[in-house]
């Protein structure tokens, strides 16, 4: 099967689409097991389960279906139009691999190849709203329509009538509960929601809307104003079908996006109508009423410590605390915790979410001689001091009975989720360089090698037989033998052919770096053997050849290989 990446996204947006009139409300629902959910001329789909928890993490709750292609031609096969739960969101086909009933690897698409006669097992999913007030987690209803064309890069001929699956009852939101109502009336409802702050965009605002027509509705907003900076581009419009809402947010360019939020806002927005999403022909806006909203005002944790900033956005500020400690022995910088696991307080660290630590060259090489669970550095900056993120390897979630703890759930995931995105945001604001390194037990070795004047290594090939390395400065090599993230790999997968070997006499163990492809090293320890394979891969320099530059270089300084010149 092959997938147009990025070609399709655009395409959906401008391909002519038929009126969507009909809405979820008037079209047969079909079942997630066992519907015919589409039927033309030898093209056959029947929906065959949902499946909530798909064992590809990287996939969102699907609903698999069967795609039987009776045609003697190839047939080039697609989705649009789609909506989850009554709003506004892509629809997307998973072409996805399978063993033993367990997903081991799905591919997005918004098109399949479809061979001649085949029959293949594909799914219906869709990316997740992440918007205040929207529930797209539990997937109830799922609407979009197929499509087709004569080639795997023309542009669609044809597109169904609305398919509309259902797999729960309709939970009606209520959009005039979720902010500020702009407009209410027989053509569309207009809320603007919270206020956000994005680290590319600045100050951001949800905006939701409610199609109650019979057209398509393409609403823009025009211009705006915050705490007296009036911005006239703004990043928002979209276009609604027919019966449903949208929802989503806006940003801004100029001065606004420069704030880190405001009090005062006032936005204008036009509207127009066509009979398709694709109607590019001018047609006629009307201005609706300016909506203005007084939001609260934006407190954000700002701490200092060693010359480094940590900025805490509004919405997390209130739900955490921040500890700056003064000259700490082990560099820790700022210590994060959740206030309420902090506070109910029954074992030593609850609601630990993180530490930000500052450390010196050779400590952090130190450290990567052995295990750094709950550690990884993130960035270094110019003065040769590197950055450290911890992080708990247990959960330190905690509430004073059930009932809290069950409430206080969702909350602390969200933490998480904020507390995992907060070293890249730091580094960016304080002008830090990134690094990343991996600490597998191949990385261990190679650090042990690297670092530790006290270790016995040897490196060795069949060209110079084993070479000590003692002397050699391996840092450089070690570095980019850490980039490449070992994980662990079926021994059945060992390539054969020549490798270079790590060796550490006193003992008993070797690392085994392949010359095949697949990036491939493998830990020998006594008679026990393990296999690894590096996630990221360098065109340029396999690790193999990297491991066998810090050989060569091993074997200049003892004399046995000549030094190149210059």
């Amino acid at each position: 099967m092959k997938r147009i990446a990025g070609f399709w996204i655009v395409l959906t947006l401008i391909v002519s689409i038929f009126s969507m009139a009909a809405s979820a409300d008037a079209q047969e629902a079909f079942s997630a097991d066992g519907s015919v959910i589409f039927e033309k001329e030898g093209l056959k789909v029947t929906t065959c389960g949902l499946d909530t928890d798909p064992t590809d993490s990287n996939v969102q709750p699907i609903i698999r279906i069967e795609i039987a292609n009776g045609r003697e031609t190839d047939a080039y096969f697609g989705v649009t139009n789609g909506s989850v739960n009554g709003f506004m969101s892509d629809v997307l086909l998973v072409n996805f691999k399978e063993e033993d009933g367990k997903i081991i690897g799905a591919d997005y698409t918004d098109m399949l190849t479809l061979p001649a006669g085949s029959t293949g097992n594909y799914a219906l999913s869709y990316y997740k709203l992440d918007v205040p007030g929207v529930n797209t987690e539990e997937l109830r209803t799922m609407e979009f329509c197929f499509t087709e064309a004569e080639g795997e890069y023309i542009w669609p001929d044809y597109v169904s009538d609305p398919v509309v699956i259902s797999v729960g009852e309709e939970q009606p939101v209520d959009l005039a509960s979720l902010g500020t109502v702009g407009a209410d009336n027989d053509q569309l409802t207009l809320v603007i929601g919270e206020q956000d702050y994005d680290d590319w965009f600045g100050p951001t605002v949800y905006v939701y809307a409610e199609n109650k027509t019979d057209n398509w509705l393409n609403i823009a907003a025009d211009i705006a104003e915050a705490d007296g900076h009036l911005c006239d581009y703004i990043y928002y419009g979209t276009s609604v079908a027919p019966g449903k809402k949208c929802a989503g947010w806006m940003s801004f360019e100029g001065e606004i996006s420069q704030l880190k939020g405001f009090e005062n806002f006032t936005v204008n927005f036009s509207v127009s109508e066509t009979e398709n999403r694709d109607d590019h022909a001018e047609q006629e806006k009307t201005a609706l009423e300016p909506i203005s909203v007084q939001y609260p005002a934006q407190v954000w944790g700002e701490y200092e410590n060693g010359g480094i900033r940590l900025d805490i956005q509004p919405k997390y500020n209130d739900l955490i605390t921040v500890e700056v400690p003064a000259d700490d022995a082990d560099g820790v910088l700022f210590k994060v915790s959740e206030t309420a696991s902090l506070e109910a307080g029954k074992f030593d660290g609850a609601g630990w979410l993180f530490s930000i630590g500052k450390v010196t060259e050779d400590r952090l090489h130190e450290m990567m001689c052995s295990d750094m669970s709950g550690a990884q550095v993130f960035a270094k900056d110019g003065e040769g001091s590197y950055y450290m993120y911890y992080h708990p390897t247990d959960v330190r979630f905690d509430r004073a009975n059930p009932e809290e703890f069950d409430a206080g759930i969702a909350q602390w995931t969200m933490l998480c989720e904020w507390a995992n995105s907060v070293p890249d945001r730091l580094a960016d604001k304080n002008n830090l360089e990134y690094v990343s390194y991996n600490n597998s037990a191949v990385d261990i070795y190679v650090a042990r090698a690297a670092y530790m004047d006290s270790v016995n290594a040897t490196l060795s090939t069949t060209e110079y037989g084993p070479v000590d390395i003692a002397g050699v400065d391996g840092s450089k090599y070690a570095e980019m033998i850490m980039g490449g993230w070992f994980n662990y790999s079926d021994a059945k997968e060992a390539p054969d052919g020549e490798y270079i070997v790590l060796n550490f006499p006193d003992e008993n163990t070797r690392v085994d770096f392949f010359f095949a492809p697949g990036a491939y090293a493998r830990i020998v320890s006594g008679d026990r053997e393990t296999l690894f394979q590096a996630a990221w891969v360098d065109d340029n320099m396999s690790y193999a050849e990297i491991m066998q530059e810090w050989y060569y270089a091993a074997a200049e300084h003892a004399g046995i290989r000549e030094a190149k010149a210059g």
